[in-house]
């Protein structure tokens, strides 16, 4: 019975050890499963974050593609409407003008050399003031033989117009009473002579001789009143004007020298700009060479337009130009519109047809005067182009 007893007691024992080990099991699966319960709710946690996290890029992108999308059509939708606007604006014609002004050249008349230069290049000059200052002997010499003709001639002038002075017409006028009484002196020995050759005293030759020197007496006698009279007269019309005449060439002679003597002193015949000097002291200048160049100040701008250009232009009085030089507007005055020269003609083709297209200068000047505008400079025109 008591080994009995203890077989029941170790079989309770074990028994109880069994359950006690099932309990312990089955704790421990328990305990497992909540861990994994709870390591799948980690999961299921930190997927669901990422999932947000994945998402909420995606979103951003969206929002961006939506408002690129919508700019881009803006920006289509805009130049849409910019070429619109644009086919409906006049078009514009792009015109290259220059800026010119005269060249002045001067020279001088007369062989000479340069004695002083009272200029240089790019010296500002006013008109009438001293450029060059030549000399020429010849001049001077020429100057002088006319200064001599023109004494002459007056000296000339003078005693035809006085006549002769009253010595000569005394001297003269005693002279035709001296053959005048020899005349009488002759006549009477005449007549004596003719007596005598009646009563045959003497020959018909030597009464011959007597009465020719009575003749010649005559003849002598009378060429002295002649020679009286005209000195008391005075001189002919004809003489006077003669001698008149002779005065006027002589100053027509100095006033060529006078003039030939003037064009060793050159002055500046506008006001402007020296451009350029040809020349220096002591270097002979020939006839009709320049010795300085002078830009006026008087500027204009010259513009080229062919003819299919010219229905934009001919009816405008004034146009605005661009000076790139300056970075400056300017308005400019149209003057007048001249025809170019054939060599600015374009020649149409037996491909291109048409007609041959001719090409105008426009000369225009400033509104305003602008210092700085300089010769050289290009002028930016823009023509709306007519239809």
């Amino acid at each position: 019975m008591s080994e009995l007893s203890e077989n029941q007691s170790l079989t309770a024992n074990s028994a109880s050890e069994q359950q006690t080990a099932i309990h312990q099991q089955m704790d421990n699966e328990i305990e497992n499963d909540d861990k994994l319960l709870e390591s799948e709710s980690v999961d299921t946690s930190q997927t669901a974050q990422d999932q947000a996290q994945a998402l909420k890029p995606d979103s951003t992108k969206s929002r961006k593609l939506k408002i690129f999308a919508t700019l881009l059509l803006i920006l289509i939708l805009s130049l849409i409407g910019f070429g619109l606007w644009k086919s409906y604006q006049p078009q514009q014609i792009e015109l290259q003008g220059r800026v010119e002004a005269e060249t002045i050249y001067v020279s001088t008349k007369v062989p000479s050399r340069i004695e002083e230069l009272y200029v240089q290049e790019g010296q500002v000059v006013k008109q009438n003031q001293p450029l060059v200052r030549l000399w020429s002997p010849e001049v001077s010499a020429k100057k002088q033989q006319a200064l001599a003709s023109l004494q002459s001639a007056l000296a000339f002038q003078s005693t035809a117009t006085r006549g002769s002075q009253q010595e000569n017409i005394d001297s003269l006028y005693a002279n035709w009473q001296a053959l005048k009484a020899q005349e009488a002196l002759a006549n009477t020995t005449l007549q004596r002579s003719i007596n005598l050759f009646r009563e045959g005293v003497i020959s018909r030759q030597r009464r011959d001789e007597i009465q020719a020197a009575a003749t010649s007496a005559s003849q002598m006698t009378e060429a002295a009143y002649q020679q009286y009279a005209r000195a008391k007269r005075g001189s002919t019309p004809e003489q006077k004007s003669t001698a008149d005449a002779q005065v006027e060439i002589a100053k027509a002679a100095v006033a060529e020298a006078n003039a030939l003597e003037a064009e060793t002193q050159l002055n500046a015949p506008v006001d402007g700009v020296v451009s350029k000097t040809y020349g220096k002291v002591s270097e002979l200048i020939a006839m009709g060479v320049p010795v300085v160049s002078i830009i006026q100040n008087d500027i204009w701008v010259s513009l080229t337009v062919r003819e299919d250009q010219y229905a934009s232009i001919y009816q405008l009085k004034q146009l605005q130009g661009y000076i790139p030089a300056l970075d400056q507007y300017m308005l400019f005055n149209i003057k007048n519109i001249d025809a170019e020269g054939e060599f600015a003609t374009i020649k149409t083709t037996r491909q291109t047809g048409g007609y041959d297209i001719r090409s105008f200068k426009v000369h225009l000047v400033p509104a305003t005067p602008n210092p700085n505008l300089k010769v050289g400079m290009s002028v930016l025109f823009k023509l709306n182009k007519a239809h």
